[in-house]
């Protein structure tokens, strides 16, 4: 097979600059969106081939995609969501692009505002006769559990209103890593891969793992949402913000609908998914005191 030529969009981001990471790895050089040209000096340094473009201008997405072959499509948690990836999917079409590997979830969100905005996009996708893939990852680690280090140095516990629903807690390395896999390999057309952790846990029981590897008590506070709320805003995050980011999650996971577990990293990288645990002992020094 001829090396495809790679998009990486969000290649600042979270998701975007993890897949970024581990097509570099891989030996590749995917092109890297970004908005900012004063971001484009710090992706080329990567070893990636920096591209500016706005997945609202058409101009400027036809000039990013010119020559590419698959593209990885994550979007910000915003209610333009479905505009600016059906805007991508129209231009990958018009592009010649072959496949798009797009982002999505496994958290049974039913008709909630995020999960429509997804749909939009999807249903967008499946009918524009391109090749398509779903990475689809429960609740990440790394959303979880870094916003709350600051508390478990000052306060010694985490902050949530997700109740004892049973959760399976994914790191974003396994989602990046599944994701460039896909990328560069055939055989994944209409596929929706979900990917978990290796097991289920409740915060309690993730808070539990964390005092282990800290060798101190961590405490998990189950906080009713509109407390929550109230930290949310407190710490800058619009109620809008609030809601599409955090508060619909912690909704579900309430409600037991995260606490699905597969296979899926074993099976696409043939290693296990990274644990809680793993995790943790990975990350301790961001849950500790630095003075």
């Amino acid at each position: 097979m001829t090396r495809p030529e790679i998009l990486v969009t969000g290649a600042t981001g979270m998701f975007g600059g993890l897949v970024l990471d581990a097509l570099l790895q891989l030996g590749y050089t995917p092109r890297a969106v970004t908005r900012s040209p004063e971001s484009a000096e710090s992706l080329a340094k990567r070893g990636a081939v920096p591209v500016v473009a706005d997945m609202m201008s058409e101009a400027s997405l036809m000039t990013a995609l010119e020559g590419v072959d698959r593209a990885f499509l994550v979007s910000p948690m915003q209610h333009d969501l479905n505009v600016l990836e059906c805007n991508f999917i129209d231009a990958c079409k018009s592009s010649k692009v072959q496949h798009i590997v797009k982002l999505y979830g496994c958290v049974d969100h039913g008709d909630d505002p995020l999960n429509t905005l997804h749909l939009e996009a999807i249903e967008h996708l499946k009918s524009s006769g391109l090749g398509w893939t779903l990475i689809s990852p429960n609740t990440v680690m790394e959303s979880n559990f870094f916003p709350q280090a600051s508390s478990v140095v000052s306060d010694g516990a985490i902050y949530a209103s997700a109740g004892d629903g049973q959760i399976g807690f994914v790191s974003a390395i396994d989602c990046g890593e599944a994701a460039a896999r896909v990328l560069i390999s055939d055989g994944h057309h209409e596929q929706d891969y979900q990917i978990t952790g290796p097991q289920a846990a409740t915060f309690e029981q993730a808070t539990e793992i964390l005092s282990s590897v800290l060798g101190r008590k961590i405490r998990y506070i189950d906080l009713p949402e509109k407390d929550m709320l109230g930290i949310l805003t407190g710490i800058g995050m619009t109620p809008d913000e609030a809601e599409l980011g955090v508060l619909c999650h912690y909704r579900l996971f309430r409600q037991g609908k995260a606490s699905l577990v597969t296979d899926t990293t074993e099976r696409l990288l043939g290693r296990s998914a990274i644990s809680l645990k793993a995790f943790f002992q990975k990350n301790k020094s961001a849950f500790e005191n630095q003075e």
